[in-house]
């Protein structure tokens, strides 16, 4: 009991202050919605999962060096989706602009992690990790004919970097999620909606959601291996 008091009063801080900066990436993705893309995004709904997400990796991570990066994933896993979820489309320029932003995220943390042996080893394993991820969508993207936008394959390389970091399982792991949570909001929107089995809907946040849930639940442990 004490021990879980102790880890709270750590993680507790942390939380808090990356929920601050929730809000803040909240307002900033709402505004580069608009102004970059030209998507009128939902400010509430936004800020909100930005808020939550920040804080619940913070409560997981506390102090760790690689709360940064797995930050960085969930607020423009957030962008991602709310672009997504309003046009279908997923832009090259903003998954290119993620990436370019979490490379040097994920080194940082890793030299100050784990000296240049950490930082070699996350490179390799990052760098694995985007390539399995976009190898597998675009196995999925050939075979779905049509049912699947290339923006999906590219974001799959995105999600892949950071999932790297727990090792090449946890891409895989993080990819079916994200197609089990589809299957699930598919399902639900045959029965409860209905829609038709063959009605298209936005992948990317299923994808988002089930890799944001394998990296809470996987890359803490693979990091500290």
């Amino acid at each position: 009991m004490t021990m879980v008091v102790t880890e709270l009063s750590i993680a507790a801080p942390a939380a808090a202050a990356a929920g601050l900066g929730g809000a803040a990436a909240g307002l900033v993705a709402v505004r580069c919605a608009r102004r970059c893309f030209g998507v009128a995004a939902y400010p509430l709904p936004v800020v909100a999962s930005c808020i939550a997400v920040a804080a619940i990796f913070a409560l997981r991570l506390g102090h760790s060096a690689y709360l940064a990066p797995l930050l960085a994933l969930a607020w423009a896993g957030v962008l991602i989706s709310a672009i997504d979820l309003r046009t279908h489309l997923i832009p090259t320029r903003l998954l290119r602009a993620c990436a370019c932003a979490a490379v040097p995220l994920v080194c940082a943390a890793a030299l100050a992690d784990g000296g240049i042996a950490g930082l070699g080893r996350a490179s390799v394993t990052a760098g694995l990790g985007s390539a399995l991820g976009w190898a597998t969508m675009r196995i999925v993207w050939r075979a779905a004919r049509g049912g699947l936008g290339y923006g999906d394959v590219r974001l799959g390389a995105y999600l892949g970097l950071h999932l790297g970091l727990g090792g090449l399982a946890a891409v895989w792991t993080g990819l079916l999620a994200g197609f089990a949570i589809a299957a699930a909001v598919g399902g639900i929107g045959v029965v409860a909606l209905g829609h038709s089995p063959d009605h298209r809907f936005a992948l990317g946040p299923s994808l988002v959601a089930g890799a944001l849930a394998t990296a809470w639940w996987t890359v803490p442990s693979g990091l500290a291996a």
